[in-house]
């Protein structure tokens, strides 16, 4: 096959928009099976060669095949009208097909790849048609350049060879051309070196200047080229390595993220949510692909909060231990502290640095510790109650009949020193007694009370019907036996067998004693089941309570009536409400004045009676 001569002629070295001292190929010395490329930089350039290719053919009367783009078949019939051929009258006559390059390749690409009997049954049948018995067929396609542009270099190739197994059947001299910008980048180097085997000759660019015409020109040119691609290789050598130590400290960054303890996400300037790491999306249970990609309001369980979290970054503020509560995808509330931050593209905001802290144990300990503290308080609160009231009881109620007693004694002393007691002497030992008495129980009440508010308890199921037989009995037969005291059904209840004894038993106590003068006491006991609680109700048709007393009748020596008119200490209610409150139930009251009161307390229910 002859070689592909060169000619210096200084008319055809002229391109269109930029003038280049450059070899141009002799389109005399094309063989009639020839397949070659041409790399170009300018389109022009590309036109110039591709028409004067043509033009030879056309002059020895060989048909053309033109496979371009919409561009160049534009620009290429004009340069031929230009030089004077007929290109409507050559079309018409079969000698000039022009086909779009695109769309012929559609006619036979199959997944990115060419067909090989499709491309035989498109192009084969096309060079076959066109082709003149004796003359040679000029062919110049761009479908391969078409498929590098888009990234095909496989296909490109492909395509290629499929060329030239259509040259081993017919005979045609087909031109190929590239563009040079199309393989600038390093992982071009392989597809360029393959496109170059695929042909028989390659031209050069355009910007390939020759110096002079002698040896010694070509020599020197080359040798400079092989010093530019040395320079070259040793440059992409460095670039290479600095490529790799940059994927390195890329995937131990990516890796020191991922793999973060702290939860680490990306939100853009809308709220959406462009990145997470694994903790973040463990933090709240949710996949990749359920969260990111989604608007970062719909994870936060405040909306005002999240509003304000964004308002104040885009705003150029950082936030610092900002806490915040978010919802977890099993429906849970987490707490959260938020350290974020806006990385700005001058002052576009690109997206949100924000690394998020689980702070949810932490929380919780607080609120238990503040609950804690109020329960601790409110009980200091009460024992201090309790206190203030004992020491007023001290030094009110136990001094008076202290006083009571060293008044009497010592007047006893003065006035019978030696003598015999007569009436007012035994009325005044009588006083003594009887303040004694009443010291006695006011002592006994106290100790009482402090019992019950200190000591521990088990709680056990309790018949209340024999219970409250048994208290009866033993404390209050005569009045039963008046018929002051009926009992209805009662049931079991879960509870504390002295302190229901001392409840039921001081709540009777009052019934009978808080009865106006001249009446006959008339009490009722019973109780009622409501969900899963027992009532225990004492109901009597005393005196009631006024509605200014209802404040006080619980408290320690909270006395509504004087002791002149109802003996006591006013310790009983004290003991009762803080008894049924040791037992886990309540306690409370309905009182009409002159009517009578029903004193009731709950318990949880002990089960069958």
């Amino acid at each position: 096959m002859p070689e592909l001569s060169f000619v210096l002629n200084r008319e055809e070295e002229v391109c269109h928009d930029s003038i280049h001292l450059a070899p141009t190929p002799s389109w005399d010395t094309i063989g009639k099976s020839e397949h070659f490329v041409q790399f170009y930089e300018k389109d022009a350039c590309l036109i110039d060669s591709v028409s004067a290719f043509f033009a030879k053919g056309f002059n020895k009367g060989e048909p053309a095949i033109v496979i371009a783009t919409k561009e160049h078949r534009q620009d290429l019939m004009s340069r031929l009208s230009a030089e004077g051929f007929d290109v409507e009258k050559l079309k018409a006559d079969g000698t000039l097909t022009s086909l779009d390059a695109k769309e012929t390749l559609e006619k036979f690409m199959i997944e990115g790849s060419p067909d090989a009997s499709l491309f035989k049954s498109v192009v084969g049948r096309l060079v076959e048609r066109t082709s003149r018995r004796g003359a040679g067929l000029r062919a110049f396609g761009e479908m391969v350049a078409i498929l590098c542009g888009e990234g095909n270099s496989r296909g490109a190739i492909q395509l290629e060879e499929l060329w030239n197994d259509l040259g081993k059947e017919h005979l045609f001299a087909l031109f190929c051309a590239y563009p040079l910008h199309g393989f600038k980048g390093e992982t071009d180097g392989q597809p360029f070196a393959h496109i170059c085997k695929a042909h028989t000759r390659v031209i050069p660019t355009e910007s390939y200047a020759r110096t002079g015409s002698t040896e010694d020109d070509r020599l020197r040119e080359i040798t400079r080229l092989q010093q530019k691609a040395a320079s070259l290789e040793a440059e992409i050598a460095i670039r290479k390595k600095c490529q790799e130590e940059l994927e390195r400290r890329e995937t131990e960054l990516r890796d020191f993220l991922e793999n973060a303890t702290e939860g680490i996400h990306q939100v853009n300037v809308n709220g959406k949510i462009l990145w997470a790491n694994r903790s973040e999306l463990e933090l709240l249970g949710y996949k990749e692909e359920e969260y990111v990609g989604h608007d970062i309001s719909e994870f936060h369980a405040d909306p005002e909060v999240i509003e304000d979290i964004l308002f104040r970054l885009k705003r150029g503020e950082k936030l610092h231990d900002y806490e915040a509560r978010v919802k977890h995808k099993d429906g849970s509330i987490r707490y959260v502290s938020i350290n974020s931050s806006v990385l700005w593209s001058g002052d576009k905001f690109s997206y949100t640095r924000c690394f998020t802290r689980d702070i949810t144990a932490r929380r919780k300990a607080e609120e238990i510790l503040e609950t804690t503290v109020k329960e601790r308080t409110a009980q200091l609160q009460e024992t201090v109650a309790d206190l203030e009231a004992f020491s007023y009881s001290i030094s009110h109620d136990m001094r008076s009949p202290l006083r009571a007693m060293q008044a009497y004694a010592a007047s006893i002393l003065e006035d019978y020193c030696g003598k015999p007691l007569d009436e007012e002497g035994v009325e005044r030992l009588s006083r003594i007694q009887r303040s004694a008495t009443r010291m006695d129980l006011l002592i006994r009440d106290v100790l009482a009370y402090s019992q019950v508010a200190k000591a521990e308890i088990k709680l056990s199921p309790i018949r209340l019907a024999p219970l409250v037989a048994d208290i009866l009995d033993e404390q209050f037969g005569s009045e039963r036996a008046k018929g002051w005291i009926t009992v209805g059904g009662l049931h079991a209840v879960c509870g504390h067998d002295a302190y229901l004894t001392q409840c039921i038993s001081n709540l009777i106590g009052n019934a009978l004693k808080f009865v106006a003068p001249g009446n006959e006491p008339k009490v009722r006991i019973w109780s009622e089941c409501l969900d899963g609680q027992v009532k225990v109700l004492i109901s009597d048709e005393g005196v009631g309570i006024l509605a200014e007393h209802h404040d006080r009748i619980f408290k320690i020596f909270g006395r509504v009536y004087p002791e002149k008119q109802y003996s006591g200490t006013g310790i009983g209610l004290a003991i009762v409400n803080k008894a049924v409150a040791r037992m886990g139930g309540k306690l409370g009251y309905n009182s009409e004045p002159g009517m009578g009161t029903t004193f009731w307390f709950t318990l949880p229910s002990g089960g069958e009676s």
